[in-house]
């Protein structure tokens, strides 16, 4: 009787590889998302690093004063913007917009851990968002709206405490405040400013339902959820002195005193 050969693996051994190799993956694939998330989130505190160092320079240029979150000016990218029926968006300039001539890169206005980022003009819209659809000029930033009352940058020399004040952080609308904000200076939150905390991370308070307004605004729950899922829970935030940090989302949404340009 010939002895068998040992040129070939017997099923055995072929399934003992695979369960190992098998084995080896679920072990090594959940390092290797951490590892790309986490380099996404380094990607991201760069870009927002260069908006810092952007809105000192500009502040510079405009008598020590904070950039308005947006001027009743046309849009710069108009031309692009009417053809798609995105009328709204192009009666304004946004604050990526204006910060441009300081950073010359539009690039840095997309995270690469939103899901459809955007800037400038946004294609992949509903027919029934048209009107709305663009506007904010990007959808990965937001900026603290206590810090641009009436539309108007905040003097410099009028915030407390500049290391201590966010400026612009991780949301996907224009504009964002804490949970239960408080009226500060001249601005009284009220109606759906109540609920810009809506728009921290990934989540987003205005899905458009219909042509003439928002609706199927996320519930709480879901907010934080999508909120949380930018960066595992971790908020990148420009602060007033231009540095920047990466903050927990339930701390950021949560302590006011991170919004408060007027605080001692």
């Amino acid at each position: 009787m010939k002895p068998r050969s040992r040129g070939a693996f017997t099923l055995i051994e072929l399934l003992v590889v695979i369960a190992i190799i098998a084995i080896l993956a679920a072990i090594l694939f959940p390092v290797f998302a951490q590892a790309r998330a986490k380099a996404r989130a380094a990607s991201c505190l760069s870009n927002v690093n260069q908006m810092g160092k952007a809105t000192l320079m500009y502040s510079q240029d405009y008598d020590e004063t904070l950039f308005p979150y947006r001027t009743r000016d046309a849009n710069p990218f108009t031309a692009q913007l009417l053809p798609l029926g995105h009328t709204q968006a192009a009666g304004r300039t946004f604050y990526n917009q204006l910060l441009h001539p300081y950073t010359k890169n539009w690039d840095i206005w997309k995270c690469p851990s939103k899901p459809g980022a955007w800037v400038n003009v946004a294609t992949n819209c509903s027919d029934t968002e048209l009107r709305y659809c663009s506007y904010g000029g990007q959808n990965s930033y937001s900026a603290n709206y206590y810090c641009f009352p009436a539309d108007l940058g905040l003097a410099m020399a009028a915030l407390r405490a500049p290391a201590g004040t966010l400026v612009i952080l991780d949301g996907s609308y224009y504009g964002a405040l804490p949970v239960n904000p408080p009226a500060l200076g001249s601005f009284t939150p009220s109606g759906s400013y109540l609920r810009y905390w809506k728009n921290v991370g990934n989540s987003y308070l205005f899905r458009w339902a219909s042509p003439t307004g928002p609706g199927a605004e996320p519930s709480d729950a879901e907010a934080v959820e999508l909120g949380k899922s930018r960066h595992s829970a971790q908020i990148n935030a420009q602060f007033a002195d231009g540095h920047t940090k990466s903050i927990p989302y339930d701390k950021l949404i949560t302590d006011q005193t991170l919004w408060n340009p007027y605080q001692e």
